[in-house]
């Protein structure tokens, strides 16, 4: 069991998975969450400053949706989101597709490095003599 403090209202609860905020602050970020979509479905194109100000949510919990990959900014819009990586315009998440698909590159390969030295430290445990213990001296 896992235990730790909720990011945004300090209270102690117990960790299953995700980020580190507590079921009720996850339920109040939903709740948050739909306020500013159903506002951006009756305003598309509507500037970051402006859904703020109406749905009285706050920029930094906005760009965390951005950055969550659960809203998307317009091509055209004036809100610049950048790759964490090469500083790239991009319109969601955290990273461009190019960054993203060299990340999953590199896990991939140390996933593979990985398995291939537990994989060779297998052989080697089975190779060395010994005995079982259906044969032991009684």
């Amino acid at each position: 069991m896992d235990v730790r403090v909720c990011k945004r209202c300090k209270k102690m609860f117990q960790y299953i998975t995700g980020p580190d905020i507590c079921p009720k602050c996850k339920q109040n970020e939903e709740e948050l969450f739909q306020i500013v979509k159903a506002y951006l479905r009756k305003n598309p194109g509507a500037a970051m400053n402006e859904v703020s100000e109406e749905t009285e949510v706050s920029i930094s919990i906005i760009e965390n949706f951005l950055k969550q990959g659960r809203l998307e900014v317009s091509p055209n819009s004036p809100i610049a989101l950048s790759c964490e990586s090469c500083g790239s315009k991009i319109l969601t998440g955290r990273f461009c597709s190019k960054c993203h698909s060299n990340l999953v590159g590199e896990l991939s390969n140390t996933s593979k490095k990985m398995t291939d030295e537990l994989s060779a430290k297998k052989i080697e445990k089975t190779e060395k003599m010994r005995f079982l213990r259906s044969d032991r001296i009684k």
